[in-house]
């Protein structure tokens, strides 16, 4: 997957928008993987945030996604366009239709869910999932993994973390969010969970945060991929 161009001259590309603080944040922790000693040793990145996305959960239930992928294809062109090395969407659900998506575009592209599959493989225990409904209906943490590997939450703990999710589309992080977080976290340890997916970027969010309070438990589908990210750039 990696360009033959040097660091120098590799370019990432996101596609943000999905929800707009994600893209910055996948951003900022590409600059946090990044060992540097001056300003020049950085990764060139290029962020498009484009919030008129259509909804991918709504999109999914509605027309099976296809709404939302030809207005993220059409995205992912601008970035093409911008001459990107490798290109990744700071969105799990999106990954829904990942296929269709790659055929469509000649760059290469990170797939955060696969890191995060991945990850949950090799994590002692078992994972609760964090995520969107449409994440979750799609089966895209939980196909092909051991039944006792991954844990869900009940219908009414689903309502709740679909309720937090908006909630930080609208507000961002903020200490009642937080705190309800804590609450969900707390709910799936009781169910017997030892570590925990933030399959939605939304939640990423709140990584560091919730990470003060519960530990190191938590899988970030967006830190493996700045993490992938840079090595590639390297």
């Amino acid at each position: 997957m990696a360009s033959n161009r040097t660091r120098e001259h590799f370019h990432i590309g996101i596609l943000g928008g999905m929800g707009p603080e994600a893209g910055v944040l996948l951003q900022q922790l590409i600059i946090k993987a990044t060992p540097v000693v001056k300003d020049q040793d950085h990764i060139a990145v290029i962020t498009y945030t484009n919030p008129h996305i259509p909804d991918r959960t709504e999109s999914l239930a509605r027309d099976g996604g296809d709404s939302y992928v030809g207005v993220v294809i059409e995205s992912l062109h601008v970035l093409e366009k911008a001459g990107v090395d490798v290109l990744v969407m700071a969105c799990n659900t999106a990954h829904a239709r990942v296929a269709d998506i790659r055929k469509s575009i000649d760059t290469p592209l990170v797939d955060i869910v696969e890191l995060a599959r991945a990850k949950i493989s090799s994590t002692p225990g078992a994972v609760g999932i964090l995520a969107t409904n449409g994440t979750i209906g799609t089966g895209l943490f939980t196909k092909d993994q051991d039944p006792d590997k991954v844990i869900l939450p009940n219908a009414d703990t689903q309502r709740e973390v679909m309720e937090i999710i908006h909630d930080i589309k609208k507000a961002g992080q903020t200490p009642a969010g937080v705190e309800r977080l804590t609450t969900v976290v707390c709910t799936l340890q009781q169910n017997g969970c030892a570590a925990f997916l933030l399959g939605c970027t939304e939640l990423s969010i709140c990584h560091d945060s919730l990470r003060e309070r519960l530990g190191n438990v938590f899988i970030d589908p967006m830190r493996l991929a700045a993490s992938r990210l840079v090595e590639l750039a390297r």
